[in-house]
C-alpha cells in the first residue's frame, strides 16, 4: 500500500514515523518494512487487510504530524537543548549497521561516478541515470543523476516487485527499450505505467569477484532511439563503475579468485577497443574517446 504525501517529509518526521509504526503495523496489518521514495510511503508485506490498514496508517500519521510539531516548538522554546538530552537521535541506531551505507559511501567515494552518469544522459538523451543496489529483498539508489526531477535521492528505495531490476537480478541480462506504449512485451508491464516512463535502459552490474552487485539504468518519460554503439557504450559505463567495487570480505575470506582491477579494466580497454573500430557517428566517436580517456587513467592509477 502507498500513502502520497503533499511533499517529501523531512527526515526528523520519518524517524518519529518509524518508532511509532512498530510492532503494531507488524503484528496487526502484516507490514513488513516502509519505505520512502519521493512523496510516496510505501508499506511492504503480505497485508492482511487494506482497508484496515489505510485506517491505521491515517491515525499513525496524525500521531506523528502531533509529536513533529511539539518537538519543533519545544526546540523553538529552548534552542539551546536542540541536540541535548530527550531530543531526536540523529539517526535510528540500526541505521548505523545498515548494509546499504557501505554501498551507498563506494560510490561516492569514486569522483568518477557523477561524470560517467552525466555521460550516460547525455548519451542516451535520457534524464535519470542511477546505480542501483539490487538484492533479494531491496532496491536502492545509490547514485543519481536526477534532471527529471523523478525523486529519487541516494539512500531511497524503490519497492522491489515493481521495478525491472528485480527481473534483471534474476536472468543477468540488459533490458532496453525505447517507448514502452509501443512494445510488444512492455507494453503490458506494469512499471513503466507506474513511474510513468516510455524509453528505458538497464545493465545488470558486477563487482570485481564477478558477483551481481545491481544495475545502471536510465529512463524518461520521452521515447528514445538507441542505436546498439550507444547501448554497448552504456555497457561499458557499467562496467567500468562495476570494476571499482570491491570484493565483499566474506568471499576472500572463503578463498574465491578474484579478478584484479588491471584485468577488468584490460577486459573495458578491449571493449573500448571494439567500439573504436566500428564506424560511428561523430556524437559516438566523441563519446568513445571520452571512455577511452576514463579506463586509461584508471588503469594508470591501478598500474
Amino acid at each position: 500500500m502507498t500513502a502520497l504525501l503533499d511533499e517529501a517529509p523531512p527526515s526528523d518526521w520519518m524517524r518519529i514515523l518509524h518508532r511509532q509504526a512498530w510492532p503494531s503495523l507488524r503484528v496487526d496489518h502484516g507490514v513488513e518494512q516502509i519505505r520512502l521514495v519521493g512523496q510516496g510511503i510505501h508499506f511492504v508485506g503480505i497485508i492482511k487487510d487494506a482497508r484496515a490498514l489505510s485506517a491505521a496508517v491515517r491515525g499513525l500519521f496524525n500521531e506523528v504530524n502531533a509529536k513533529a510539531l511539539d518537538r519543533r516548538l519545544a526546540a523553538m522554546e529552548n534552542p539551546l537543548e536542540d541536540g541535548g538530552p530527550g531530543s531526536a537521535p540523529v539517526a535510528e541506531p540500526t541505521v548505523s549497521t545498515d548494509p546499504r551505507l557501505d554501498d551507498i559511501a563506494a560510490l561516492l567515494a569514486m569522483p568518477a561516478v557523477p561524470g560517467i552518469l552525466e555521460l550516460a544522459s547525455a548519451m542516451t538523451g535520457m534524464r535519470f541515470v542511477a546505480v542501483a543496489r539490487v538484492t533479494a529483498d531491496r532496491w536502492t539508489a545509490c547514485a543519481v543523476h536526477d534532471r527529471l526531477d523523478f525523486g529519487l535521492r541516494p539512500g531511497d528505495d524503490l519497492v522491489l516487485e515493481t521495478t525491472i531490476c528485480d527481473e534483471i537480478r534474476e536472468h543477468r541480462h540488459l533490458v532496453q527499450f525505447d517507448q514502452a506504449s509501443t512494445h510488444p512485451v512492455f507494453s503490458r508491464h506494469p512499471t513503466p505505467a507506474l513511474y510513468g516512463f516510455e524509453s528505458y535502459i538497464s545493465v545488470p552490474m558486477f563487482r570485481r569477484d564477478g558477483g551481481f552487485h545491481g544495475t545502471l539504468c536510465a529512463l524518461d518519460p520521452q521515447p528514445s532511439k538507441l542505436d546498439a554503439a550507444t547501448v554497448k557504450a552504456f555497457e561499458v559505463l557499467a562496467g567500468v563503475i562495476g570494476a571499482h567495487l570491491e570484493v565483499p570480505e566474506a568471499a576472500v575470506d572463503a578463498g574465491q579468485d578474484v579478478v584484479s582491477v588491471s584485468e577488468a579494466l584490460s577486459l573495458l580497454s578491449g571493449q573500448v577497443d571494439a567500439l573504436e573500430a566500428a564506424r560511428l557517428p561523430e556524437p559516438f566517436r566523441a563519446v568513445t574517446a571520452r571512455l577511452r580517456a576514463l579506463v586509461d587513467a584508471r588503469r594508470v592509477v591501478a598500474s
